[in-house]
């Protein structure tokens, strides 16, 4: 592990997962997502160079705009956080080329996370942009991980999908939404063999979420956790740290 790097992907992980958070939000209102000045979310007002050092502007603000004093939503918070940890994460563990990808997929899970947490729906391209560098990272580990990754990929999208079409059937209601089921598949890619651990991870991080925020309807965002847990998995996966157990 090399010091400086680990360190540089401190600040490094804070500015992309602050974009990967703005992307998420703007997405979710059904804005042009990877373009534009940053701005209040809420006056709009441009933001200057102080009001965007990630981490540091959102505590000295008291997480809220410097000019209609509205909060600032939490997931640029959570996104620079997040980042800064994911990256400094990948570069301790990994060498530099699944570092970087592992990073970049961690990226783009934090803008879907924000984004389902913002509209209940997963984009597309978050999960297009995860299989395909899911399927990078499964290669890197040889053929057995890719074909174990599209072995799962098919196994975990086809059962949630019967899963979710068994529950309208019966209750009239899919319990899963559609966006879950292709960013799981979209994971498995990646994960081969180690995807029931992040689906149980997962599963369980949402019953837990459930018990603790005590939603109105019953309902979280599966999104975020499916990301979290799928990532972690993952990193550890890469990383060795399954031993022989998984390709």
């Amino acid at each position: 592990m090399n010091a400086a790097a680990l360190i540089a992907a401190l600040p490094f992980g804070a500015v992309v997962g602050s974009f990967a958070a703005t992307a998420g939000l703007r997405w979710a209102r059904g804005e042009q997502a990877l373009s534009g000045r940053s701005r209040c979310d809420a006056c709009a007002a441009p933001l200057g160079f102080g009001a965007t050092v990630p981490i540091i502007s959102f505590v000295s603000l008291g997480g809220a705009c410097d000019d209609c004093r509205a909060p600032i939503h939490p997931g640029h918070f959570a996104g620079e956080v997040l980042g800064a940890g994911l990256a400094m994460a990948s570069v301790a563990l990994l060498p530099t080329a699944p570092a970087l990808a592992a990073a970049a997929l961690g990226l783009v899970l934090i803008a879907a996370a924000v984004a389902d947490t913002a509209s209940r729906r997963l984009p597309d391209l978050a999960s297009a942009a995860a299989a395909i560098l899911g399927l990078g990272l499964a290669l890197a580990r040889g053929p057995a991980a890719l074909l174990a990754g599209l072995a799962a990929a098919t196994l975990t999208g086809g059962a949630l999908f019967l899963l979710r079409r068994g529950f309208t059937a019966r209750r009239g209601d899919p319990g899963l939404g559609l966006g879950d089921v292709k960013l799981a598949a979209a994971l498995a890619l990646w994960l081969g063999a180690a995807t029931p651990w992040a689906m149980a991870l997962a599963g369980l991080t949402g019953l837990v979420q459930v018990r603790l925020v005590k939603p109105a309807d019953g309902r979280i965002a599966f999104g975020p956790v499916l990301a979290a847990s799928g990532w972690v998995v993952g990193l550890a996966l890469q990383a060795g740290l399954f031993g022989d157990l998984m390709p």
